[in-house]
């Protein structure tokens, strides 16, 4: 049995690489969202994905 890891220990930046490494990782994906509502953004899960794919592909 693999444990998860701490989610709310990760950076943006890690969370989102995490997300994107593990995309059935409900539990990620929720800490995410959570994390989003938190700053007052709303997006949908795909809108999500994308922007997390696009703020890494200007990263490397």
């Amino acid at each position: 049995m693999n444990s998860k890891p701490n989610y709310k220990a990760m950076s943006p930046e890690e969370l989102r690489k995490y997300i994107l490494e593990h995309r059935d990782d409900d539990d990620a994906i929720h800490e995410a969202v959570l994390r989003i509502q938190q700053d007052g953004t709303t997006v949908n899960t795909d809108e999500f994905i994308e922007i997390v794919k696009q703020r890494l592909e200007i990263q490397q």
